[in-house]
């Protein structure tokens, strides 16, 4: 028995050191600093000047950390975060070293950057059309059956949805085969056209035309009731645009406002806009009328005029609807509009100006590339994905002036020309451009 006693104990006393090996590489373990995610997923695709933000994403972080972000084998950051931005095309790799308990780890990832792709969506000869620009190539007519005169093209959820001044004044276009999966080619009232629209929810927008506002039921595109406080309006100017709380409409001497929540009727705006809307970095919601800009608190609801400086006054289209051109920078609390010009009985939108809106100067942003080019349909608007701006310019006249048209391209902080686009040679007379 002593004997077996003897072994027993020694066979314990063998085991004691591995026993407390084995314990010692799990603490080790549970020490070992990870990197899990780089905030980013690898492969994720943005464009040229978009930024994008990585942050370190650890596990067991304990004990004092250092950070190295690296790329190209530079490094280029040695906090926690790195912002990267490039207007460089092509995969870039970016690294993460994180040191931690003196034991390094590292996590690569590619991001890819790519040109800006973009539609236009074009009043048209005849019908409306939209054409696409991606990898520096154009991709014209992609979808048939717009009605005449199309005016926007607003992109959610995968679709694109067109508005036509005739019918059909809108369908619904899935972006990845091109196809029209619904339209809607009556209900307005007579001689009514489409003018704009808005995404209230994932279930439902609004159809602006010349005669009210209408509900659309997004998965069905089918025409609702028209909004409560239109129905005696008829008008040329039903710009649209929505906040967290409300929704503004511009119409004929006042602008209407909704809650979004469930569309009904909040107030009446005693103003008129001859154009509208843009929302600044403050939050704050701006129209125009001339020389004048209206200046909207989105929360209470109070307004007030602003009077631009220099006798500049904000173009818009005398003659026929076309949406708004007033636009707002994504990187300033500031303000981008088409300056007015007029020459005898003709009007025109030639020069670009940048509003501050805190100091109330406006700068000359961008000059009409020649002395006879003039803005066409909306004529600026803002890439909100790197905070460009891109100017439709065509040539004055008529007739086959309108084949000589161009799309420049403009840094959205200094004004300095990026690019020039050709759109030349055919009629298309370019309304918007939708960026997805």
């Amino acid at each position: 028995m002593k004997f077996l006693i003897s072994q027993l104990y020694l066979l314990a006393l063998f085991a004691l050191p591995f026993v407390s090996t084995s314990c010692s590489d799990d603490d080790d373990n549970s020490t070992k600093v990870e990197i899990s995610s780089l905030g980013v997923e690898d492969g994720t695709t943005i464009v040229t000047g978009q930024i994008i933000q990585l942050e370190a994403q650890l596990s067991n972080p304990q004990g004092e950390v250092h950070y190295s972000w690296s790329t190209a084998g530079k490094e280029v950051s040695t906090q926690s975060t790195y912002t990267f931005q490039s207007d460089v095309t092509g995969t870039h790799t970016i690294t993460l070293t994180v040191t931690a308990n003196n034991e390094a780890q590292e996590k690569s990832i590619n991001i890819i950057v790519v040109k800006p792709p973009f539609y236009v969506i074009n009043e048209g000869q005849g019908k409306g059309s939209v054409n696409r620009y991606k990898q520096e190539q154009w991709q014209y007519n992609i979808v048939e059956g717009l009605g005449v005169t199309s005016t926007v093209g607003i992109i959610n959820n995968g679709y694109m949805y067109i508005v036509s001044k005739k019918s059909p004044f809108l369908v619904k276009m899935n972006l990845e085969n091109n196809q029209i999966v619904n339209k809607i080619e009556d209900g307005l009232d007579q001689n009514a056209q489409g003018q704009n629209f808005c995404i209230v929810n994932n279930e439902t927008g609004i159809l602006t035309t010349s005669n009210g506002a209408f509900k659309v039921n997004l998965k069905q595109l089918t025409l609702g009731e028209k909004l409560s406080g239109l129905d005696a309006v008829s008008s040329d100017n039903e710009d649209i645009y929505k906040t967290d709380k409300y929704i503004f409409i511009s119409s004929k001497n006042t602008i209407k406002v909704y809650n979004t929540n469930d569309l009904s009727f909040k107030q009446d705006i005693a103003y008129q806009i001859k154009t509208g809307f843009a929302q600044t970095k403050d939050g704050t919601l701006w129209g125009a009328n001339g020389n004048k800009l209206i200046k909207i608190n989105v929360e209470t609801l109070d307004y007030e005029e602003v009077e631009l400086p220099n006798g500049l006054s904000v173009f818009y289209n005398q003659w026929a609807y076309t949406p708004t051109g007033l636009c707002a920078s994504i990187t300033e609390n500031a303000l981008y509009l088409v300056q007015m010009f007029e020459e005898g009985y003709s009007v025109y939108g030639k020069n670009i100006y940048k509003y501050n809106v805190e100091t109330k100067n406006a700068t000359l942003f961008f000059s009409a590339p020649a002395a006879d080019k003039s803005v066409y349909g909306a004529g600026v608007q803002v890439d909100p994905r790197n905070g460009d701006v891109y100017i439709i310019y065509t040539e004055d006249g008529w007739s086959t002036h309108y084949l000589n048209t161009n799309i420049y391209i403009a840094n959205g902080v200094t004004g300095t020309q990026k690019e020039v686009i050709d759109y030349t040679g055919t009629y298309w007379f370019p309304s918007t451009i939708a960026f997805q």
